[in-house]
């Protein structure tokens, strides 16, 4: 009886997982009478260290995103990034992708890691451990990582007007359970990334209009 319980207990712990907790900022759209019902449009620049477990990692030059070689990893965190960025437009501005509209938004995004700006980090030892201690029912043990730098440039008239670069490094705790897809772990990558580009770009548009 004592080992039926033992073994219950043991299967509750593995199914059992504290996931990443990453809040998102709650923080106000900027509006400018500058950029009132003015054209704008983006363009994503990107460069990470060369992916491949062979690679030497040598870091790629920034090329359009869509040209960019980039890991499995990266791609699936990445996927979402024009959405992400066109959310934290200023408010009341008309989206245009033509390039001839009255303001474009350069992003420079630079990761550090093959696996992208944002990804997840296994633990092993810490996994080991408690994998030794339940027989191999424990969760999983993972840093979800923000480790990239992101530069701004907001152009006008075929003109830089304001330009500034910001660092991101920040990682969170995350435990994947048995019963959580391997999927899961780019999803709160994608999180910590969507969370640092609303920080950054609801502070370079607040900057941008308070020099305009």
């Amino acid at each position: 009886m004592k080992s039926i319980i033992l073994l219950f207990c043991l299967f509750i712990i593995g199914g059992c997982a504290s996931h990443a907790n990453i809040q998102m900022p709650a923080v106000t759209q900027v509006y400018n009478n500058a950029f009132t019902n003015k054209t704008f449009g983006y363009e994503i620049l990107y460069s990470q260290p060369k992916p491949g477990i062979f690679s030497g990692g040598d870091k790629m030059p920034l090329l359009p995103l869509e040209k960019s070689e980039m890991s499995i990893a990266s791609a699936a965190t990445l996927k979402n990034l024009p959405d992400y960025i066109y959310k934290q437009l200023p408010s009341s501005v008309i989206r245009d992708q033509s390039g001839n509209g009255d303001f474009k938004l350069i992003v420079e995004l630079t990761a550090y890691n093959k696996k992208g700006p944002a990804y997840s980090d296994y633990e092993f030892g810490k996994s080991f451990g408690k994998n030794l201690l339940t027989f191999g029912l424990a969760s999983s043990e993972y840093n979800i990582v923000a480790n990239f730098n992101a530069k701004y440039r907001l152009i006008s008239s075929g003109k830089e007007i304001f330009s500034k670069n910001y660092k991101v490094n920040e990682s969170v705790d995350h435990e994947r359970g048995d019963f959580d897809s391997f999927n899961t772990l780019n999803d709160y990558s994608g999180q910590l990334l969507e969370k640092h580009l609303i920080l950054t770009l609801n502070d370079f548009f607040k900057e941008a209009a308070a020099n305009m």
